[in-house]
């Protein structure tokens, strides 16, 4: 598994010249992915997905079986994956306690999305994908949007700041129910 890191660091400069809330050519989540590649000279899932088709399960490049060795850069390729996400706000209103958030599940029967910045190694990643629902929603919008994923059940922890001001802690735990995931180093 050879990872070429100053192709993953074309790729994730690239992907961050991308307006989100933008749709990204056809809004699919593979175009954003493959387009990504191409502009970046890597090789394309076309050329590397034996029976390539739109319901493939498409190959990235050299896949990596260690989650911890993933790196930003790197595609995932989601085959029926789902997750519960649910979030506690804790804020100077809330107390210690916080308030909670209903619980999202969120479930993607065949997904692409790339990898920007490992939050938690082999647990948590940050990523851009398109074709998604955005965060409180279930239906799949065709905009570019950045995103927290789980490869494994975890809780992530941001401090930012309410609409109001108010410093605030976010709390989510997510807790991965199924599916399959398959990273891949993009290779020249």
């Amino acid at each position: 598994m050879t990872c070429h890191p100053a192709l993953n660091g074309r790729i994730v400069t690239w992907l961050r010249q991308r307006r989100v809330g933008s749709r990204h050519g056809n809004g699919e989540c593979w175009t954003l992915a493959e387009d990504a590649l191409l502009a970046n000279g890597a090789r394309s899932s076309r050329r590397l997905t034996p029976h390539f088709s739109a319901s493939a399960d498409y190959v990235w490049g050299d896949e990596e079986p260690n989650p911890a060795s993933i790196t930003a850069g790197d595609i995932l390729q989601l085959s029926n994956y789902s997750v519960q996400k649910t979030v506690r706000v804790i804020d100077f209103l809330s107390g210690p306690a916080g308030r909670a958030r209903p619980p999202l599940v969120l479930r993607l029967a065949h997904h692409t999305a790339i990898v920007l910045r490992v939050v938690i190694p082999g647990m948590l990643l940050e990523v851009i994908e398109q074709n998604v629902p955005l965060p409180g929603s279930t239906r799949p919008d065709r905009v570019v949007q950045i995103n927290h994923f789980a490869l494994a059940s975890c809780q992530g922890r941001e401090n930012s700041y309410s609409d109001a001001g108010d410093q605030e802690t976010v709390l989510t735990n997510y807790a991965v129910l199924g599916g399959r995931i398959r990273a891949f180093h993009p290779q020249p």
